[in-house]
């Protein structure tokens, strides 16, 4: 497939890239799965992306942190913001495939394989998971400041404990494979976020 558009080329090298990596892993994905899958010239694959880590990084910038924090913005546009929090939690991995829930979070999957040997990758997921950190402690403070929750709420050691829950879940569901387990762990986290409004 010859795409002569190069944002098409770079988007379809991206999106075909994104779903091998979070299949197969970094390490066990070569360029050639890459080229085969979304019918690249290694010429095109070049020339938007120097190597397997560059475009590794873009996927990690582009597409997962997207997928990962684009639930989450709607937070921050709402009168009742705790509540739209567990929303997001109770619906998170609703529409997931089978497949999908056995697989993981790509991003999870790719701190674990690499964090400690790729410094760059690790960065990158820290500026995704600082973010997330962000705004699940603004909508706590919005809160607070609407009266919703309390003022003696220590907002960073809960949003802490909502972001460590989320990020130890899909581990979870991912060893023992069960979708109702999910649902559970996701039900509780939101429970314990309404349980601070008023």
């Amino acid at each position: 497939m010859a795409l002569r558009d190069p944002d098409k080329t770079r988007n379809r090298i991206l999106t075909v890239a994104a779903h091998i990596f979070h299949q197969k892993g970094y390490n066990c994905t070569s360029l050639s799965d890459i080229l085969h899958a979304s019918e690249m010239s290694k010429g095109a694959l070049y020339h938007h992306f120097s190597n397997k880590e560059d475009l590794l990084f873009a996927i990690v910038e582009e597409v997962y942190q997207e997928q990962f924090l684009s639930p989450w913005r709607k937070v921050l546009n709402t009168e009742s913001p705790m509540n739209a929090m567990a929303e997001v939690v109770e619906n998170n991995g609703k529409n997931d495939t089978n497949e999908a829930m056995c697989v993981g979070c790509p991003i999870y999957n790719l701190a674990g394989e690499l964090s400690a040997i790729n410094d760059g990758l690790r960065q990158r997921v820290d500026t995704i998971f600082r973010n997330l950190f962000n705004i699940i402690h603004e909508a706590i403070e919005m809160a607070k400041k609407a009266n919703q929750v309390d003022a003696s709420v220590d907002s960073e050691r809960v949003s802490l404990l909502i972001l460590s829950s989320l990020n130890g879940m899909p581990q979870i569901v991912k060893s023992c494979l069960d979708r109702n387990m999910f649902r559970q762990l996701n039900g509780a986290l939101a429970d314990y976020i309404r349980s601070f409004c008023k």
